[in-house]
């Protein structure tokens, strides 16, 4: 059977497949910059006869890499950049290793299947959640199905992330010696807009969210900056709820503004993000491959506080974005002790389930092509249902 075929030849192929995503957590990129880790993925795919393109849709780090052709098209993301200070923090080199693990593995079996491969490499998701951009310019037009897993502190397959607005705040008043007083203070005026809406996170948390940083308030305390300016993320768990927090932001903010004399001007500075969709007859295949490696999962739908770019190819393409538990469960994600558990044997044992579970889920998607209409089926109906 393909299934044991499959599993066989990863085991076979572990080695390799291991030692490129050591390497990628051995050397962290931040988004944007992944050449090294984008290199070793493509040496590793092009040796099992993948074409490879890099750069795609302008940008310098993602790309797309296929094997054969005709439908179904199922589609691998990879995800490869770092966290600041503490690298793979998040776990994304066992992302990138699971993604292109379980291609190579398919691709060796070639004979057995039919149908296109894609793996596609997005870079930046920590920042500028360069799928977001891949949706737009019509990278997944043509892909039948999108999937992917995560490393996490929890084992959970329906996941329902928040959707996310990211914007810029800049005060502008008076410039000049700070004692002038209080009034036209753009540095006050953000102190005290900050504090409004840490006051509003707390009153609608965690259906709504605002949390922000300054990062410009003046260089000495003797001299009134001409400007201000501190950037906020803003989620909520739907869209619908994410327009009605803007629109209070922006009122809280003109409110300041003008309470404390100073102009305020607002600007996105990320893309949007919206809601994970998970596909529920997607998910079930996923569930069911995962049953063979001892791994239970339920298709309970599992709210989390956080937000994820591939909530917007979820809007797109039927989508699955799976946490499996990383060790025992108790070290939560973009903490140095998530960085190190991801670098060892439980970093590699996660992977390892992870990649052949996708590898097994894909191989039924390629072998029931009227299951892939089925989960197209449940992607409509959805996506009517939410308005898109």
């Amino acid at each position: 059977m393909l299934e044991d075929k499959l599993i066989r030849t990863i085991d076979d192929l572990w080695p390799e497949i291991w030692r490129t995503a050591l390497y990628i957590y051995q050397n962290p990129e931040l988004g944007g910059q992944e050449y090294k880790a984008v290199q070793s993925i493509k040496d590793l795919l092009v040796k099992y006869n993948f074409s490879f393109q890099c750069p795609i849709y302008g940008l310098q780090t993602a790309f797309r890499a296929q094997f054969n052709e005709g439908k179904p098209v199922i589609c691998f993301l990879a995800e490869y950049d770092a966290l600041p200070e503490i690298g793979h923090g998040c776990g994304h080199h066992l992302i990138a290793g699971a993604s292109i693990g379980a291609a190579i593995a398919l691709a060796t079996l070639k004979e057995r299947w039919s149908g296109s491969l894609i793996v596609l490499g997005t870079p930046s998701e920590e920042t500028a959640g360069a799928k977001v951009q891949l949706v737009e310019k019509g990278a997944f037009d043509n892909i039948d199905i999108a999937l992917m897993f995560h490393p996490g502190h929890s084992t959970v397959l329906n996941i329902a992330s928040q959707a996310l607005e990211a914007l810029e705040v800049t005060f502008i008043g008076f410039q000049g010696h700070s004692s002038r007083g209080q009034e036209g203070n753009p540095l006050v005026a953000l102190v005290n807009f900050f504090q409004e809406a840490q006051n509003y996170k707390s009153l609608y948390y965690p259906k709504r969210q605002i949390d922000g940083v300054i990062t410009s308030g003046g260089v000495t305390p003797n001299l009134i900056p001409e400007k201000a300016v501190g950037k906020f993320y803003l989620r909520a768990e739907t869209i619908e709820l994410l327009q009605e927090t803007i629109n209070d932001f922006r009122e809280m903010a003109q409110k300041v503004a003008k309470k404390n004399n100073t102009k305020v001007i607002l600007n996105n500075f990320e893309p949007r993000y919206l809601p994970m969709q998970t596909n529920r007859k997607l998910a079930e295949v996923f569930k069911e491959k995962a049953k063979l490696f001892g791994i239970k999962m339920d298709l309970l739908p599992q709210k989390i506080i956080g937000s994820m770019d591939m909530g917007n190819v979820s809007w797109v393409v039927p989508s699955i974005h799976p946490f499996i538990q990383l060790g025992k469960g108790k070290i939560a994600a973009h903490t140095p002790e998530f960085t190190r558990l991801a670098g060892t044997m439980e970093g590699e044992q996660t992977m390892k389930l992870a990649t052949k579970t996708l590898a097994l889920t894909a191989a039924q998607l390629f072998d029931k092509p009227r299951l892939v209409e089925e989960i197209w089926q449940e992607h409509i109906r959805s996506r009517n249902l939410s308005g898109k």
